[in-house]
């Protein structure tokens, strides 16, 4: 654990030997204002129930990547935000690291081999990339440990083993990454399949598993499955699915390491690569920057395939390979069959969120080889000779591209035949650069090899060398930032929070137009720094809700599936439905809005440092306000009607209705005060006093979980205008109340609690029936 955490703080010395907090990407548009909130609503007492800020609102425990479950939630009731998540970075790679070792000690792995391992895996390209997604990085540091923990419970079905064992399973679950725990599963019995012992006994123990992993996650678990249920998360399409998939134009990154990133500028593969040479499914940017793992690595990895008997890695190789297959996405057919033939696989999209199983795969792989190695010095000799060799086709390979441009000329021109020439250049070059660093190190692990078994020098150089290649390849690529990114509000939240304080608004809303953007750069800031600073300054969601304001974007993945259809079907008539959602400001680059025909808005104001325009819609709807039902069969034919600009510039509601008669009485307008008794995220009053039947329209999405009252009675709540709610109030003075409570949630820690009774209960009369000797050393005796 000292080696872990000092390798760690090495590692990630720029974070840790400085105020500088994690900003990159979804650190700062995601996680830092999903972990601002909950802190904030628990510090109150409150569970968050319902996230008001991304798309008209959702559920905050149905998102699985917001995590409301997971224990490192409560940094951020002792720590600030950046500081909390920053933390919670910094001990995934010790996590990562010990677990791996914990694994491998289990095989009677040496403990040389597996630390190894596990540096190995806590550094590689694909987990530092993932310090910009804070969810997925702590379920793949999870990940060993579940592992391990299943291996123990599998040779030892004690209550106590699987508590370990279930918690560590569900824990990946709790971290926020679905598909990793829907792996972590498969695993479960795969390793339940390869186990030595009684087949039956052990697939028993392995489902049982599954089953206490699922009772100890039940409350995200079902609040998920609730949400999945409800038709919103997941791939839309194969073709959405397979966006992020492996390039097989980036696989010789696990020996280079990311030969197409600019590590001094942007710590990043800049868009200009991206999009003409990488096949992203339109993506500007990667999943991940690195898949490095490192020749010591593949070096041990192939001398485990060479001298562990075939029968105990030919399952495990076959499982790497389908994992990889399924990485590839839409190089190969697997993963598109996969879609299209099994159905719970389609909520599952980015096949390079698989990268985290191939790496701890060849991790875990090279300790098995270091284990078979130093058992003789002959296969110690022989491996040299096969790091040699790959050192001599590694130099081969950089001196042809250096000098003949052999690799550039048959895959980058290949691509990308108008590639200009400087570009082309610098590719050739870091490609030839790292295939010399890659052969040199090659040539160290020749050299090194023999004698490991004696040579604790050896030992610690061939363990410098793999953390030193992954330093080198991986460190440049984490993103550092100010905490007062998280902290100081950008000029045009200041504009929209001074409007809400004058008009009592709780939570107003904003949308971003912008689609294409001149980048300034700032003297003393990095790259991306100016990225940063722009995401905020264009109302990039979900970055207001840092401030209390929401996006009419939905950007997370618990969004209202009618939200979501009228944001990906119809762009351009979400654009115009804004207002009439209660969106009161929209962000525009000063060119974009320069070639508006109509103009949506006065300008409110302007941002001369990034070239932006805040715009006003006067028309705008309240969040809360009365209006005339029109009733309309689905959503279809209100979307119909909306799309009517009479229909929508009038008092009238699209309202579907169902089996409801409501009418209007009157063309006049709906007017008159609607007092507000309480207003929080998941409790509504409204005190109405309609001058004739009318529904009151809350301009919030609708999503299964509300439950509307009238006068204190169970009442109607109805979806209005598409996706947002409407409930009918008639005549005369009446108290308005919606309820929401997150659906699966509390079945979700019934079972749960169930899951840790019974465990409790199963260990206690365990104990009793089989008392420890005492006086007995440890294992002796028993």
């Amino acid at each position: 654990m000292g080696g872990a955490l000092g390798l760690t703080c090495l590692f990630f010395y720029r974070a840790v030997f400085s105020a500088q907090v994690f900003t990159g990407r979804d650190m700062l548009l995601v996680y830092a204002p999903l972990r601002r909130y909950w802190a904030a609503r628990v510090a109150y007492g409150d569970f968050p129930g319902w996230y008001p800020f991304d798309g008209l609102g959702q559920s905050f425990p149905g998102m699985m990547l917001s995590a409301a479950f997971h224990p490192s939630q409560w940094l951020g009731l002792v720590l600030s935000t950046g500081a909390a998540m920053k933390l919670s970075v910094l001990l995934c790679p010790p996590l990562a690291l010990v677990g791996t070792y914990a694994l491998l000690r289990l095989y009677a792995v040496p403990r040389a081999g597996a630390f190894f391992a596990g540096l190995a895996f806590a550094f590689s390209g694909y987990m530092v990339s993932l310090t910009s997604s804070l969810a997925y990085l702590m379920a793949g540091a999870t990940l060993p440990f579940c592992l391990w923990a299943t291996v123990r419970f599998l040779r030892e079905a004690t209550p106590a083993r699987a508590v370990v064992a279930a918690l560590c399973l569900g824990g990946v679950l709790l971290a926020g990454d679905t598909w990793a725990y829907a792996f972590a599963n498969a695993f479960v019995l795969f390793l339940a399949l390869t186990e030595t012992g009684a087949r039956a006994v052990l697939m028993r123990r392995g489902l049982g598993l599954v089953a206490l992993g699922a009772g100890m996650a039940a409350p995200q678990l079902f609040a998920g499955v609730a949400v999945f249920a409800g038709g919103a998360p997941g791939a839309s399409s194969v073709e959405d699915a397979l966006r992020w998939s492996v390039d097989p134009l980036r696989l010789p990154e696990l020996l280079l390491g990311p030969f197409l990133a600019n590590p001094s500028v942007e710590r990043a593969v800049p868009e200009e690569i991206v999009k003409p040479l990488l096949h992203t499914g339109g993506f500007a940017t990667l999943w991940s920057e690195s898949l490095f793992i490192g020749v010591p690595v593949f070096v041990l990895a192939v001398a485990g395939l060479r001298f562990i008997p075939v029968r105990r890695w030919a399952p495990f190789v076959a499982a790497w390979s389908a994992l990889l297959a399924l990485a590839l996405g839409s190089a190969l057919p697997f993963y598109g069959l996969l879609y299209r033939v099994l159905p719970l696989w389609r909520p599952f999209r980015y096949p390079e969120k698989l990268v985290v199983h191939l790496s701890l795969g060849l991790a875990l792989l090279a300790g098995f080889g270091w284990k078979a190695l130093v058992a003789s010095p002959e296969r110690l000799r022989w491996t040299a000779r096969a790091a040699g060799v790959l050192a001599a086709l590694l130099a081969l390979v950089a001196i042809a591209e250096r000098t003949a441009g052999a690799w550039s000329h048959a895959f980058v021109l290949a691509r990308w035949p108008q590639v200009p020439a400087e570009t082309l250049d610098t590719i050739s070059h870091a490609f030839s650069t790292a295939g010399f660093i890659a052969a040199g190190i090659a040539v160290g692990c020749a050299l090194v090899l023999p004698g490991l078994a004696e040579s604790r020098v050896r030992v610690g150089v061939l363990m410098a060398l793999q953390l030193g290649a992954s330093f080198t390849a991986n460190e440049p690529l984490y993103i550092l930032g100010s905490d007062e990114l998280l902290d100081s509000p950008p000029p045009f939240i200041e504009t929209v929070s001074a409007w809400a304080g004058r008009t009592g608004t709780s939570v107003p809303r904003v949308t971003s137009r912008i689609q294409r953007f001149r980048l300034p750069r700032f003297e003393g800031f990095e790259y991306q720094d100016s990225v940063a600073l722009m995401s905020r300054a264009m109302l990039a969601p979900d970055s207001p809700a840092l401030w209390g304001v929401g996006t009419a974007e939905a950007y997370l993945p618990a969004a209202s599936p009618r939200v979501l259809h009228l944001q990906d079907a119809t762009p351009g008539l979400f654009t115009e439905l804004l207002p009439v959602f209660g969106v009161r400001f929209s962000a525009y680059t000063q060119a974009d809005h320069g070639a508006l025909k109509h103009k949506p808005g006065a300008v409110v104001a302007e941002d001369p440092a990034f070239e932006l325009l805040l715009v006003e819609h006067p028309d705008a709807r309240p969040r809360l306000s009365l209006a005339k039902p029109r009733c309309v069969p689905d959503a279809a034919a209100a979307l119909a009607l909306l799309r009517d600009p009479s229909f929508r510039a009038s008092a009238q509601a699209a309202v579907e209705c169902g089996g409801l008669a409501l009418t209007s009485a009157s063309d006049a307008p709906l007017e008159g005060p609607l007092p507000i008794e309480r207003d929080t995220p998941e409790h509504l009053i409204v005190h109405v006093d309609a001058s004739e039947d009318a529904v009151l329209l809350i301009n919030d999405a609708w999503q299964p979980g509300w439950t509307a009252f009238l006068d204190g009675a169970l009442t109607h709540l109805l979806p209005a205008n598409v996706a947002v709610r409407a409930v009918p109030t008639p005549r005369g003075p009446h108290r308005v109340e919606l309820r929401y409570r997150a659906p699966g949630v509390l079945p979700g820690v019934c079972v749960c609690a169930a899951t840790c009774l019974g465990l409790a209960v199963a260990e206690v009369l365990r104990r009793r029936r089989f008392p420890r000797k005492t006086g007995a050393l440890p294992g002796v005796g028993s």
